[in-house]
């Protein structure tokens, strides 16, 4: 095996503009030098392009397309078909990676023999600190081991079942380097159905297909979290047809899940899993709406069918420690407390935002640092 094969990095841009170079820039300082740092517009309405066509003078390594605006997962995609590297990795427009991340990854990747690498996270706060949010041990999983200790402690987030105390793992996609030839063998895409699961497509499609995948101990991928980002404007958007969107997501999941081989017992569970955030998704579109039927609305979730199946479910699954809405506003949908849960779901959105965009959580960390 090539001990220093090409590394293609996708990143999606739109409207991008003040985080691109920044971006960039940590990608090319790598210490890891075979890289193909793949840049794709989708449809940029500010002077991304512009800043990304001046950034690759820069550096022949740089790629730059261009595509009209077809979303996150549909970029991803194309830059997949343009990518000559034989590895691939990710990296969202507005974030940072270690300077050793690529370097680490592809030599556990070539000494491993395996098919992929997965790092931690740190989620970068304000003040310049950070806090880890995915972490992982040094290991190697084969088949079994990839679906019991990787691909479950994924699907079952937020709830007790099949978690792995060893590890903190979400669905994104950005701590991930994966082959080049499995993702063409196992004809690997983004899909999105409802909003962003494109992330989790991947992953599961990844956790399934891989014979063997390594882990690092090591943080070496940083998030920003941007409340202007398309991810925090989407909680402000109503979808019409959201349920039959959910309904989609759950069919793809649960066939891939048993075609390949999950346990239908397990496939069940997740059933019921998936179920639970689906109602929870339809609170928060909820919230989104802006009108003078929103009280009828409310109600109507009463016949909505993902709380319908958490109402009449005989098998449930238990919420894991620390998971708020999970905890609280689940029991009170399966006792068909609505318009109860709705307002209180509103509250815990409206408190963890507040939190989020005001930093709430370091200014307290920072006055208890300076007052001891």
């Amino acid at each position: 095996m090539n001990s220093s094969p090409k590394l293609s990095i996708i990143v999606p841009i739109y409207n991008g503009s003040p985080y691109i170079e920044n971006t960039v820039s940590c990608i090319l300082s790598s210490s890891y030098h075979n890289l193909e740092p793949l840049l794709i517009d989708d449809g940029s309405t500010d002077n991304s392009l512009a800043i990304c066509e001046k950034t690759a003078k820069s550096d022949s390594r740089i790629k730059v397309y261009h595509k009209d605006n077809g979303g996150i997962a549909d970029a991803r995609n194309y830059g997949l078909s343009h990518a000559t590297g034989e590895y691939v990795g990710f990296c969202e427009q507005d974030d940072e990676v270690s300077d050793e991340m690529y370097q680490k990854m592809i030599s556990r990747i070539t000494s491993d023999n395996s098919q992929a690498a997965i790092c931690g996270c740190y989620r970068q706060k304000k003040s310049g600190g950070r806090v880890a949010c995915e972490t992982y041990t040094d290991d190697i999983f084969e088949k079994q081991d990839i679906q019991k200790k990787l691909l479950l402690p994924m699907l079952f987030r937020g709830f007790a079942a099949y978690d792995n105390k060893e590890i903190t793992i979400y669905p994104t996609i950005w701590k991930c380097i994966i082959s080049k030839q499995l993702i063409a063998e196992k004809n690997m895409r983004f899909h999105s159905f409802v909003n962003y699961e494109d992330d989790l497509i991947m992953l599961l499609q990844l956790l399934l297909h891989a014979d063997r995948i390594s882990t690092l101990s090591e943080i070496l991928y940083y998030w920003n979290t941007n409340v202007h980002s398309e991810i925090h404007r989407s909680v402000e958007r109503y979808v019409k047809d959201l349920e039959s969107r959910q309904q989609k997501l759950l069919d793809y999941v649960t066939k891939n899940l048993a075609e390949n081989g999950i346990d239908p017992q397990i496939v069940n569970q997740y059933m019921y899993v998936q179920q639970c955030r689906n109602a929870l998704q339809q609170l928060d579109n909820l919230s989104a709406f802006r009108g003078h039927k929103n009280v009828r609305r409310i109600k109507a979730l009463c016949n909505c069918d993902s709380v319908l199946y958490i109402q009449s479910a005989s098998d449930t699954v238990k919420s894991g420690k620390g998971f708020v809405r999970n905890t609280v506003i689940i029991p009170m949908l399966r006792k068909k407390h609505i318009v109860t849960a709705y307002f209180l779901n509103q509250l815990i959105d409206m408190l963890r935002f507040f939190v989020e965009k005001y930093h709430v959580t370091e200014i307290l960390e920072r006055r208890m640092k300076s007052s001891s």
